[in-house]
């Protein structure tokens, strides 16, 4: 009989993290479902059909206290976590021009940087006991193309490559201090996926229906069926370092 692990998926309520949360439920583990927003109900009609399977928590990740509650919920069922996975992401300055410009938002950087690259520390830091406890101990950020120093080709949007650049130190440094008690750190790429990462940073806005006339190379669904199979072999990407894959199993640069 396969066993069945515990996972924690922040930023679940539609798109990959909805996607993640859905297919391991599906299989047959169990899914701690990070929720944030007030108004979106997918998580509630996936639990009405995986009851015994999942849990969705209330966590705002660009919140402190809001993560350790989250997190003493969490504890209070399980001591063990598996996988955590740190998917939750915002991009608020995609149209923020160039240095060249006088459009540059920094409220918007410091809220992605926020939530981006703090928020998967923070949520980290309190679960890492538990994950250490378990048989995977492994740590899944959900980074991006765009946090690669060696392979930037952008000339905008410095708030969010900047802080997905943070994330994958973050990365570094976690692996740093719990390789030697056998924990494991993976980042992981979802390619240009059909989402609303644009969507506002705000708990109660409404859900967006998805951009139009964009050319999108996979989708949430094909995403997280990538990142599952990777998962479940992270020792292939195993090194000094996190391994850095997107969701085809490429190696990428950082």
């Amino acid at each position: 009989m396969k066993r069945q692990r515990t996972i924690v998926v922040t930023g679940a309520d539609r798109g990959l993290g909805y996607e993640l949360v859905k297919q391991y439920a599906e299989r047959g583990d169990y899914v701690f479902a990070g929720k944030f927003r007030t108004r979106w109900n997918l998580l509630d009609e996936l639990k009405a059909q995986y009851p015994d399977r999942m849990q969705i928590v209330d966590m705002d990740v660009g919140n402190t206290e809001s993560v350790r509650s989250a997190a003493a919920v969490i504890l209070e069922h399980t001591d063990k976590i598996d996988i955590l996975i740190n998917n939750a992401t915002v991009w608020l300055s995609a149209d923020c021009g160039t240095v060249l410009e006088d459009k540059f938002d920094y409220e918007r950087m410091m809220a992605e940087f926020n939530i981006n690259a703090l928020g998967a520390l923070r949520v980290t830091q309190a679960l890492i006991h538990a994950v250490l406890k378990s048989f995977d101990r492994l740590v899944v950020n959900v980074s991006s193309e765009a946090g690669s120093i060696t392979g930037c080709y952008k000339d905008s949007q410095p708030g969010y490559c900047m802080s997905k650049a943070a994330m994958n130190m973050q990365a570094c440094i976690v692996l740093n201090a719990v390789k030697r008690l056998g924990g494991a750190v993976l980042n992981v790429h979802p390619g240009w996926m059909q989402s609303v990462i644009g969507a506002s940073a705000a708990a109660d806005a409404e859900m967006m229906d998805l951009p139009e006339n964009i050319k999108f190379y996979t989708t949430p669904a094909q995403t997280a069926a990538g990142f599952i199979e990777i998962i479940d072999q992270p020792e292939r990407f195993s090194s000094d370092k996190p391994g850095f894959v997107n969701y085809k199993g490429d190696v990428m640069k950082y």
